[in-house]
């Protein structure tokens, strides 16, 4: 176990492929355009930079939708088709984690260290969150790959979930906390997601590249 005590008593511990699962929570066509926290573009792209982080790193994932016969609309098919075996888990129950099938679908990951991301933060990722944090397990809130209808609502959802002990975090430190060194063979295809996502990475490639004189 890779810990690093702090003065508070507190721990780190490493997300890492083997000891990680990905909860990916309504990220539905209907639900992005409720989205005024951040812009609805940018959050698409981070939403499927963090699936597209899970499948690289082969993490256990789980796929939820809301009343996806409804208004809330499938899940993006960008998301969909990076999964295409996976089934996705359609409830009624607003928080997940009082469907039994979902929750039994979290629990068959045999995984304590959850990163969740969801549309809407103040709801659909706060509560199974907490839930999950009562339940016992490390949750790891991708507040970037999440949105709801305001700024002050995201801020209030974050302080909520921080306050009961959720780690909020970010899409890039989750991927390159999984990555955790270059030196590994998932390390070429989370760079060329992190090409595709963030376009720091193009600017490098192309700087890199000149060095090399290519």
């Amino acid at each position: 176990m890779n810990t690093l005590s702090n003065r508070n008593g507190a721990f780190y511990e490493q997300l890492t492929p083997e000891n990680s699962a990905m909860l990916l929570i309504d990220h539905q066509a209907g639900l992005f355009l409720g989205v005024h926290s951040m812009d609805q573009q940018i959050l698409k792209n981070n939403a499927i930079a963090l699936a597209k982080t899970a499948k690289v790193f082969n993490l256990p994932t789980v796929l939820f939708t809301s009343s996806a016969k409804g208004p809330n609309g499938p899940t993006i098919p960008e998301i969909k088709e990076l999964f295409p075996d996976h089934e996705i888990l359609d409830r009624s129950p607003i928080n997940l984690w009082n469907d039994p099938r979902c929750r039994a679908a979290v629990e068959a990951t045999n995984r304590k260290k959850l990163i969740m991301a969801a549309i809407t933060t103040d709801v659909c990722l706060v509560f199974p969150a907490l839930a999950a944090v009562a339940a016992g397990y490390d949750v790891y809130a991708v507040i970037d790959a999440s949105g709801t209808w305001s700024p002050t609502a995201e801020l209030a959802s974050v302080m909520r979930l921080t306050q009961a002990g959720v780690i909020p975090t970010n899409w890039i430190a989750v991927a390159a906390e999984l990555k955790h060194d270059e030196d590994r063979k998932t390390t070429p295809a989370m760079n060329k997601a992190y090409s595709e996502h963030m376009g720091l990475y193009d600017f490098l490639g192309d700087i890199a590249a000149v060095k090399a004189g290519v």
